[in-house]
């Protein structure tokens, strides 16, 4: 080989092997970790990749954190301040976030399989992607949040505050949302077959191309809300408001069920449901189902 060739190749490798060494792992500070532990306060710690499974943080200060990746199964943060902090791809199963102060937390990417955020602050949240599979959300603000393309089987969300929420694409089968609060939401392809929405407020909510098989409407406000290429079997409208719904055709409704008290656009009308069709039970929800 040219000692030229051969010198600028060995150049090469020396610049990358250095390249290589100098440039730092994504890592925690130990002395935010032991900060943390002790209770004081710890607003924009470096704690991703922490090792914090198991911990009782209870009342933690951590605004603005960095637990991006961090392991915090069955961790508690009960009645923590979480806002604007960085949970993003986290493992988090099992873990307690019940009244928590989560205002704009991102936690997109994240498992909480089975996590508890009851009465949860979750305005503007980012949940992207997350898996929250069994997660008990209930009386939890989610105004204004992301949920696109979250996994949601089985959650308990009654209750919850969802006003201007995103849900596109989300998979909420057998899902509790009775009592919603989702005026203007978006659940445009989701599915939310077996899904129960018993009394919730989906006024201007979109539910356009979404899956409404077996779903559970009873005494809902579905007034104005879109329902383009939704698809409807034994889907039960009783007692619901869909008056001024847009998109809504009589081949959809004819896979539905209702009674005299459902409110329907002229022309439209409903078969009333059997006695099988109200009598279905709801699925248990939630982390401890």
């Amino acid at each position: 080989m040219r000692p030229v060739l051969f010198a600028t190749i060995w150049g090469l490798a020396v610049a990358i092997g250095g390249l290589a060494v100098s440039t730092p792992a994504v890592a925690f500070r130990e002395s935010d970790v032991e900060k943390l532990r002790a209770g004081k306060p710890c607003e924009q710690c470096d704690l991703s990749n922490a090792l914090l499974s198991t911990l009782s943080l209870p009342k933690s200060r951590l605004a603005y954190a960095n637990l991006r990746e961090a392991s915090l199964k069955s961790t508690s943060f009960a009645g923590s301040d979480l806002a604007n902090a960085d949970f993003r791809r986290a493992s988090m199963e099992k873990a307690n976030l019940a009244d928590t102060q989560a205002e704009g937390v991102r936690l997109a990417g994240a498992d909480l399989e089975k996590a508890n955020l009851t009465n949860a602050n979750l305005i503007r949240a980012d949940m992207r992607d997350a898996d929250m599979t069994k997660v008990s959300l209930r009386q939890a603000n989610l105004q204004d949040a992301d949920m696109r393309h979250t996994l949601m089987k089985r959650a308990d969300l009654r209750d919850a505050t969802l006003t201007r929420a995103r849900l596109a694409n989300a998979k909420l089968e057998r899902a509790d949302l009775s009592g919603v609060k989702a005026s203007r939401a978006e659940f445009s392809e989701a599915d939310l077959e077996r899904v129960q929405l018993v009394g919730a407020i989906l006024s201007n909510a979109d539910l356009s191309d979404t899956h409404l098989e077996r779903t559970n409407f009873t005494g809902a406000d579905l007034s104005n809300a879109i329902f383009s290429g939704a698809s409807m079997r034994a889907t039960n409208f009783s007692g619901a408001d869909l008056s001024n719904a847009r998109g809504l055709h009589q081949s959809q409704l004819d896979g539905a069920c209702g009674d005299d008290k459902t409110k329907l656009p002229d022309g439209l009308q409903v078969t009333a449901c059997s006695d099988e069709q109200k009598s279905i039970d709801p699925a248990p929800v939630g982390p401890d189902s």
